[in-house]
């Protein structure tokens, strides 16, 4: 039997608070980004979340199979950023806000019905 843990996985959570009536701006500017994102080998998930109380406040998840500096400085560094940061800071109310986890793994629950909708990118 082996003891080796599994690899650990990077899961961001990326939170915007969109100006209402840019709603459909911003989205139009991030949605050939995740396109991009989801071509790149290292992503194993990417989602994306409303706040039905909060017009605006979007959560995007994203588990990536790298670290944290890998992700800052070699997927954060993407060509793709630098056109989607111009056309989608002036949709903000106020600062993205991203925060940094590992996942644990012990837990994971999910039935069929969860990723419908989705599309399977390998």
């Amino acid at each position: 039997m082996s003891s080796t843990s599994p690899k650990k996985q990077l899961t961001v959570f990326v939170t915007f608070h969109i100006k209402p009536d840019l709603i459909s701006d911003f989205l139009q500017a991030h949605r050939p980004i995740w396109a991009a994102c989801a071509a790149e080998p290292q992503l194993l998930l990417f989602d994306v979340f409303r706040d039905p109380s909060t017009p605006g406040k979007f959560r995007f998840i994203e588990i990536w199979n790298e670290s944290r500096e890998w992700f800052e400085t070699q997927q954060m560094t993407k060509p793709y950023y630098e056109t989607l940061w111009g056309q989608s800071k002036p949709t903000w109310e106020r600062e993205v806000e991203i925060e940094y986890f590992e996942r644990e793994g012990e837990g994971c629950a999910f039935r069929e019905g969860y990723l419908e909708g989705g599309r399977r990118v390998d």
